[in-house]
């Protein structure tokens, strides 16, 4: 065998120990990139000759010589990192399989395990590098998520809205004095704030008054110009047992179905609202009691709100992004999409934090975190880089010595040539 083959042997080692070496060092300066995942080479042998021509040894076993070196693969590690926690709602970690998916600015989908996003001037919520989180964004028409429908990039506007809820039951918490005696002077009067359609408050006063032993009346009125079933007022009146129990409403026996139903019409172009009077609850429990303490509410309940914009902006696991409103109602306003591959050592990296599909990885399964497989995410949190300071500083150690060893191969080889060549002096 020539010389020369030894010392093409020692420059693959050279070549080979080098491009390990580049892996280490890409791995060891991507050590603070968020989502980052590690890579690793390994080697494997070019193919064998024989010696002279002479291809076995006396008992049949194969004489044969390497020709050196290659880099086999660069496989990347995707095992789970730690996370770090960031308090900014929009920062998301997937914890498990799946990659963050994205559209990137020139309309490349791209996938990704950072997850440090923000949200630009036209409510997109983006990567770092103004790449399009994709997902399902909240119907308008429904209120609802719909994660059937197509991927979209998410939009979440700071100008969104909660739309208002008009009223439609009232409950007050109230006990009327027994020992109070009968007349206008033993009467408790109770406001009662409530919402129209538009929003707007709207204020009702519920007024009770003994009118006999056991027997009280209640008139219901709302703000001026305002009309109650038809008139100025909603009345009634009220009855109850020795015990300081609801007797009847009105005649009739106290359950919910027989709580009185108050029909207003607002008169400020709002639509007219039907609010119920909630007097007896729906396990017939009553809000109502006559004891012999003094007249007093001790609470009062109402279902509407008003409108409300935007205020804190929170993530689940499934990947839903809820916003809280000023008016106190949390609304999903969106979710982030994951996507899965059967083969994620088949990934392009691209660059920007991101990898693409290639045949090797198959084609991406897209859906919700913490279905099929794939990952919850975490908000307000991030995934560190999974890259092994000592585990990189061990392989660096090993790679230079591979290079030097390689390296005194070559010079070894070159002594060995300018030998020969003195030998025709």
């Amino acid at each position: 065998m020539s010389l020369y083959s030894a010392f093409y042997s020692g420059l693959s080692g050279l070549a080979t120990n080098a491009n390990a070496l580049n892996v280490i060092g890409n791995n060891l300066s991507n050590i603070n990139t968020v989502g980052f995942k590690g890579s690793s080479t390994t080697f494997r042998d070019i193919f064998s000759t024989s010696l002279g021509g002479v291809s076995t040894q006396g008992n049949g076993n194969p004489i044969q010589f390497g020709l050196g070196v290659q880099v086999n693969s660069v496989s990347q590690d995707f095992s789970q990192s730690s996370f770090q926690s960031t308090g900014n709602a929009l920062d998301m970690a997937i914890q498990g399989n799946g990659f963050f998916t994205l559209q990137s600015t020139d309309g490349r989908q791209v996938f990704s395990r950072a997850g440090n996003f923000t949200r630009n001037n036209s409510g997109l919520l983006v990567a770092s590098d103004a790449s399009n989180v994709m997902g399902w964004n909240r119907d308008p028409l429904t209120g609802k998520v719909n994660t059937s429908a197509s991927l979209s990039p998410i939009s979440i506007s700071d100008g969104t809205t909660a739309s208002a809820l008009a009223t439609s039951v009232i409950k007050t918490g109230v006990n009327l004095n027994a020992s109070a005696a009968t007349g206008a002077t033993s009467v408790l009067t109770t406001p009662v704030q409530v919402y129209d359609s538009q929003g707007n408050t709207q204020s009702l006063t519920v007024t009770y008054q003994k009118t006999g032993t056991n027997t009280w009346s209640y008139t219901v009125a709302g703000p001026a110009g305002a009309t109650i079933n038809g008139g100025a007022t909603a009345a009634g009146n009220l009855t109850f047992s020795p015990n300081g129990t609801l007797l009847t409403i009105n005649g009739s026996s106290p359950t919910a179905g027989n709580n009185p139903s108050l029909a207003i019409n607002w008169g400020n172009g709002a639509a007219a609202s039907t609010i119920g009077f909630g007097l007896v609850n729906a396990d017939g429990s009553s809000n109502l009691t006559q004891y012999s303490a003094a007249s007093d509410t001790s609470s009062s309940y109402q279902d509407g709100y008003g409108a409300g914009t935007l205020r804190d902006l929170t993530v689940d696991q499934t990947g839903v992004i809820s916003g809280t409103f000023t008016n106190g109602q949390v609304i999903q306003l969106a979710q982030v999409a994951l996507s899965t591959f059967n083969n994620v050592n088949g990934l392009v990296q691209a660059g920007n934090n991101h990898w693409g599909q290639s045949l090797a990885s198959g084609s991406p399964t897209v859906g919700i975190a913490g279905q099929g497989g794939r990952g919850g995410v975490l908000g307000s949190n991030l995934e560190l880089s999974n890259v092994d300071m000592a585990g990189e500083f061990t392989k660096l150690i090993l790679s230079q010595r591979g290079y030097q060893a390689n390296s005194r191969i070559v010079t070894t080889t070159d002594q060995l040539l300018q030998e020969t060549l003195n030998m025709k002096q």
